[in-house]
């Protein structure tokens, strides 16, 4: 009786498996058939994101920042990949497409001096800015003229400092300001008795160098992706 449950139990494994390796050979079977149809699958452009097409282009790359910190060190990586594709690599700034997405709290970066100079405090509190940021956020936007990263930088790396918004945007980097968040700040900043649609107006006509509002900065994501831009998350 014992050998009996033995070869039972033998026979039951080995059928399992065989069962299995004919499983396998049939989903291998129908990967293989559904293959060719299941990778042909591409996105399909929208005319509203046609911006990031930059012809010409070599490498692409986004940073995603959605906080004050994240907002500023997105500018600093973008600076240090500029610099190196062209020290190292010897390829000129019209030759990448460089893209900063703004959204969340890192979106007010976004507005110039005269948004800054009306709103910067309430800017700066919700954006939790800390130092000279929260000092220059009174009156400016801080990534306008940021404080230098050396002061003064060692020679050969004066780029380090060349790490502004119109610096970057000089050399063709573009800013993509969420809309979302811009029409949200907007009510905010408005209440129950201000006129939030006409505060939303104000920021969208006052962007700084190099920047465009598109409909959300998850969807500029998404969309730079696509386009084949590589991702850094910053933060």
């Amino acid at each position: 009786m014992a050998e009996f449950r033995e070869d039972r139990r033998r026979l039951i494994g080995g059928g399992v498996i065989l069962a299995g390796a004919g499983l396998v050979a049939g989903y291998s079977s129908q990967a293989k058939a559904e293959g060719p149809a299941a990778s042909g699958w591409a996105p399909t452009p929208e005319t509203i994101d046609s911006w990031l097409d930059k012809p010409g282009t070599r490498h692409r790359m986004v940073f995603d920042s959605l906080s004050g910190q994240g907002g500023a060190d997105a500018l600093d990586f973008a600076n240090n990949f500029m610099h190196v594709n062209e020290s190292d690599y010897g390829l000129k700034p019209e030759q990448l497409g460089v893209v900063v997405i703004f959204r969340h709290m890192a979106t007010p970066y976004g507005y110039n001096h005269a948004m800054w100079a009306k709103y910067g405090k309430g800017f700066a509190a919700k954006m939790a800015l800390k130092g000279d940021s929260a000092k220059l956020a009174a009156t400016t936007n801080p990534l306008l003229a940021p404080a230098p990263m050396l002061d003064p930088a060692p020679k050969g790396m004066e780029w380090i400092n060349q790490n502004s918004l119109s610096d970057l945007a000089g050399k063709g980097v573009r800013f993509a300001v969420c809309g979302l968040a811009t029409k949200a700040i907007a009510g905010m900043i408005a209440g129950k008795t201000g006129n939030a649609d006409a505060i939303e107006a104000e920021f969208k006509a006052n962007l700084v160098p190099g920047a465009l509002i598109v409909p959300a900065g998850i969807s500029a994501l998404d969309r730079a992706q696509e386009h084949g831009y590589a991702l850094a998350y910053i933060g």
